[in-house]
């Protein structure tokens, strides 16, 4: 239930803490905390484990609905995508592992991998271009550190996250390279 305490706080900062640079920040910052933990949330609202709405883009869409939590969604992409990067390394993809469709159920393992990929993805790069148009660049430079030490300790810490984290560090070669 912290994820829910985290994105509560996040949203407060985003109603009622104002424009400023540390506000911004810290808004994004909490919000991706609460989004490394927000999919796991399926459970106790009676959906069922991966399910495809709290596992995909569903979530940061939602908070991009009022211009105000932009900041929230900014950090939302940035913590599923974590959550999801992570969650393309499971011991093995059948059953409790596979994404789930509401009235549908299992997707089968080879599009669960295809879904958790895609929207791993889509998340990351949705939270980079929302902080893009709501951040200026000390902002920006202050928020992605943040983030780095953010995502590699929930990395660090939760099943399939050093396989993740290896994959970040690859892609951050290969980009600088």
């Amino acid at each position: 239930m912290a994820a829910s305490l985290l994105l509560l706080i996040a949203v407060i900062l985003a109603f009622t803490g104002g424009d400023g640079p540390w506000v911004l920040t810290a808004t994004v910052v909490v919000a991706a905390a609460a989004g490394t933990r927000l999919p796991d949330l399926d459970i106790p609202l009676k959906l069922r484990h991966r399910s495809a709405v709290l596992h995909g883009l569903l979530p940061p869409m939602v908070a991009l609905l009022d211009v105000r939590t932009w900041p929230v969604a900014a950090g939302l992409g940035f913590g599923i995508g974590l959550h999801l990067a992570a969650d393309l390394f499971p011991g093995s993809m059948r059953g409790y592992a596979t994404i789930k469709l509401p009235l549908w159920g299992s997707i089968g393992p080879f599009l669960s991998y295809l879904w958790i990929a895609i929207n791993a993805a889509a998340n990351l790069v949705g939270g980079a271009i929302i902080l893009g148009r709501i951040a200026d660049r000390q902002v920006v430079m202050t928020v992605m550190p943040a983030l780095g030490v953010l995502g590699t300790i929930y990395l660090v810490r939760t099943d399939g996250g050093w396989c993740a984290l290896a994959m970040f560090a690859l892609l951050g070669w290969l980009a600088f390279r």
